[in-house]
């Protein structure tokens, strides 16, 4: 379950824990509040769902508590996943291990928090976008009962599923071209998802609600003294895009944004060095109308999702006292040339002259 950025399933934890800060030494009177965090998707194999306790007791630090796994892993709970049918039918039912996820290849940002254990719960197997998945955690100290449900997002490549021209179109091959003097010229990057024709969740006609986009510029860094080279790549954020059931969206970026991210990616090339550009990668993810609820929760708050002086009012998990995000996406991604033109003109323009870009390393 690798994410965009940073790895989303730590932040996404954290970030709707009470603030762990200096200046918040002591928390509220102790409750037990179960936290939820998981975002499936069809292109994993493995799926892993968090599940812990919030830091609430009046009697020790904040701080402190935040270092004991004791404090932060229930003991005695049982999960699984249910999956439904769209006619509401429960088809079988799924029963999550507990495992350690350092052990599975996650481990665990070092900090305030414990670092290990690094529990979360696992299933395997092919996700199906014609069902429903119902998580439900037992608690069976207290007998509460949590639940959310989550809709699959088809990650396949047709125009039927997940469509995007600059990769599925195979009448033409599209480059990133932007070498033209004007900044109204705009690069377009045309896409569709189209929902399974029986879809229904929640009154909604598609489980793909929100689109965020990235392009990933690749160059290397050459030494012309010592013949050394180094990869290098960054990410240009296209932001996050409302979809329409059954519709093409659009992304419109200017040709003036496209040389002031290749500036900032760049920055100033070190002595001695040259920059030769490699194919970019189009990156594009889709997410679930409670995935674009919470960033939109998270934006009016202005923390991000790795802000910690606010806790998210936004929850999809229901229960006594629960917290949590449990819901899915999908992401597809592949590479793009970029045209020999814009090379020319890159070698050339003002804005990236001090990055130093000489040519590319497919021409």
């Amino acid at each position: 379950m690798k994410k965009i950025i940073l790895p989303l399933l730590v932040l996404m934890a954290l970030s709707i824990l009470p603030s762990c800060s200096e200046k918040f030494s002591v928390a509220a009177p102790y409750k037990s509040i179960t936290i939820v965090y998981g975002l499936l998707d069809k292109g994993d194999t493995a799926h892993y769902i968090r599940i812990q306790k919030a830091f609430l007791d009046d009697s020790k630090s904040a701080l402190a508590m935040a270092k004991e796994s004791d404090s932060s892993f229930f003991n005695n709970i049982n999960v699984k996943i249910k999956r439904i049918s769209m006619s509401g039918n429960l088809l079988d039912t799924i029963h999550l291990n507990r495992v350690d996820l350092t052990t599975e290849g996650y481990p665990k940002e070092a900090g305030t928090f414990f670092n290990s254990p690094n529990y979360a719960y696992k299933f395997k197997g092919t996700l199906n976008p014609n069902y429903i998945y119902r998580i439900v955690v037992t608690n069976a100290a207290t007998g509460e009962v949590d639940s959310a449900e989550a809709p699959i997002i088809d990650n396949t490549a047709s125009m039927s599923s997940f469509y995007i021209y600059y990769l599925d179109d195979n009448s033409t091959t599209y480059t990133f071209d932007f070498a033209v003097n004007t900044i109204y010229q705009k690069i377009e990057i045309i896409s569709k998802y189209s929902a399974p024709s029986n879809f229904n969740f929640n009154g909604y006609t598609t489980p793909a609600s929100v689109a965020q986009a990235f392009i990933r510029f690749h160059w290397v860094d050459s030494n012309t003294v010592t013949g050394l080279i180094a990869q290098r790549s960054y990410d240009y954020n296209l932001g996050y895009k409302p979809l329409d059931p059954n519709t093409f969206f659009t992304y419109q970026i200017r040709n003036s944004d496209m040389y002031n991210a290749i500036n900032t990616a760049m920055v100033r090339a070190p002595e001695n060095t040259v920059r030769l550009m490699d194919r970019c990668e189009l990156i594009m993810y889709l997410g679930t109308q409670d995935f674009y609820d919470y960033v939109k929760v998270e934006e009016l708050q202005g923390t991000g999702l790795t802000g910690n002086e606010i806790q998210p009012t936004y929850t999809n998990v229901k229960g006594a006292n629960v917290l949590g995000l449990y819901t899915s996406r999908c992401m597809r991604k592949g590479y793009v040339t970029i045209g020999g033109g814009t090379i020319e003109m890159l070698k050339t323009l003002d804005i990236v002259a001090a990055q130093r870009i000489v040519g590319t390393v497919y021409h």
